[in-house]
């Protein structure tokens, strides 16, 4: 534990990554103050159908742009892209409330805001997996990304409700100015970073999921994420069926249950990672995706809200490090130059996991839900078999072709010896 936390100041020490992380922890804030301001600006001026056709906007262009600001980031400063992509942004979202005061404002320009600024947006998600690895070492890669994670964690925790208080007080018009006004200290504080980027190579011309086909841990990595994201967005819908369905309860029991899982996920990125560090680095991200499987399972066993909540608690903190191992494997096992190709690609594909999975969810929830609850848990089982598996073969393959190097070496080096080399073919 101790190991880790300085590994937290350590990295924090870093002027780049100290500007990088506060940026994104505004701009994280900042977006979820938008989540709930638009949510309820659309509302007062249509319905729920337009609502999700804002959310759809909001969701769809990261597939297209995720491998476009990938291959953005492989052959432009990092700092220019994050400034411009913010400032952006911040202006988009910053018409929004102009439009209303003058009493122009239509659901179609909110669509429009939203699909452009989701647009843009790809280039920070896509340089959160870049940018890392070039201003730390390589040994602090999971204190940062763990850092990094909070930034999620307490903007949602942290974000709905001042948003709905501002909202609430002041009008959804400064709540939208807020979210610009955090878009532009994220904008100053990139412009400040340093001026880094990545050596040309020559599969640049290459598509980029190409390139994430030519690495296979990363292509194993990048399934597990869009797993895992698949397999949360089923979590996620189950609760409130849970809370209506299992506990006899209202919205408070929902609540209850989005608190416990907001608490323990932060508790456990901050204070969780240390116990999987203690382990063998193959064996670390299949035991975190099964790590929370077991009380998820027990969530199905009970009607009790106490029990529920302390379970719903536990999964979470067991859950919480993922993003910050899983992120570091990955960001381990592609190469700097072609990492933005690769990170893209990677976003794309993992874009589609959360919305698949709460559709998958709601089929659940349509059923039994204590069985839904407990066939969820059986599938993060199952997942943790893929980087199992893959880790496991890897060592082989890696033990075999050191011992092979060893063989060849003592043969050279020591005329005579050719049964020695034989043998060493047999074993």
């Amino acid at each position: 534990m101790r190991r880790t936390f300085r590994g937290y100041l350590r990295v924090l020490r870093k002027p780049a990554f100290r500007r990088f992380w506060l940026g994104m922890m505004v701009s994280r804030c900042g977006s979820a103050f938008t989540v709930v301001a638009l949510s309820w600006l659309v509302l007062d001026l249509a319905g729920p159908r337009e609502l999700g056709l804002v959310l759809l906007c909001s969701g769809l262009p990261i597939l297209v742009c995720g491998p476009v600001a990938g291959r953005l980031l492989d052959r432009f400063p990092v700092r220019l892209l994050l400034g411009w992509d913010n400032a952006l942004r911040g202006t988009l979202i910053a018409v929004l409330p102009v439009l209303d005061h003058f009493g122009q404002l239509r659901v179609v320009h909110i669509c429009a805001v939203a699909a452009m600024s989701a647009a843009l947006a790809a280039v920070s998600e896509v340089a959160e997996g870049v940018l890392v690895p070039r201003v730390v070492e390589d040994g602090d890669l999971e204190p940062a990304n763990s850092l990094l994670s909070t930034n999620w964690e307490l903007a949602y925790v942290v974000g709905p409700p001042a948003a709905g208080l501002l909202v609430g007080t002041a009008g959804i018009s400064t709540a939208l100015m807020v979210d610009a006004a955090s878009f532009a200290v994220m904008s100053r504080l990139s412009f400040r970073l340093p001026d880094l980027r990545a050596p040309a190579r020559e599969e640049r011309g290459r598509p980029a999921f190409v390139v994430l086909a030519r690495y296979p841990t990363a292509m194993v990595l990048t399934a597990c994420a869009a797993g895992f994201l698949f397999l949360s967005g089923a979590t996620d819908l189950l609760y409130p069926v849970y809370a209506l369905n299992v506990l006899h309860d209202d919205a408070f029991a929902f609540g209850v249950l989005l608190g416990a899982a907001g608490a323990g996920g932060l508790c456990g990125v901050l204070c969780g990672l240390p116990m999987f560090l203690k382990l063998p680095m193959r064996v670390r991200l299949p035991v975190v995706i099964a790590a929370g499987a077991p009380a998820l399972a027990a969530l199905g066993l009970t009607d009790a809200l106490p029990v529920a909540a302390v379970l719903v608690a536990v999964a979470s903190f067991l859950w919480g490090p993922y993003y910050a191992i899983e992120r570091s494997l990955f960001q381990r096992s592609v190469p700097d130059d072609v990492r933005g190709q690769v990170t893209g690609a990677r976003a794309a594909v993992c874009a589609l996991g959360f919305p698949l999975g709460s559709a998958a969810g709601g089929v659940l929830s349509s059923g039994a839900v204590s069985a839904g609850v407990i066939a969820l848990a059986v599938a993060y089982l199952v997942l943790a078999t893929l980087p199992l598996g893959h880790f496991t073969i890897s060592l082989q393959h890696s033990s075999n072709a050191d011992r092979s190097a060893t063989c060849r070496r003592t043969s050279s080096t020591t005329p005579g010896r050719t049964s020695d080399s034989s043998s060493c073919r047999r074993r």
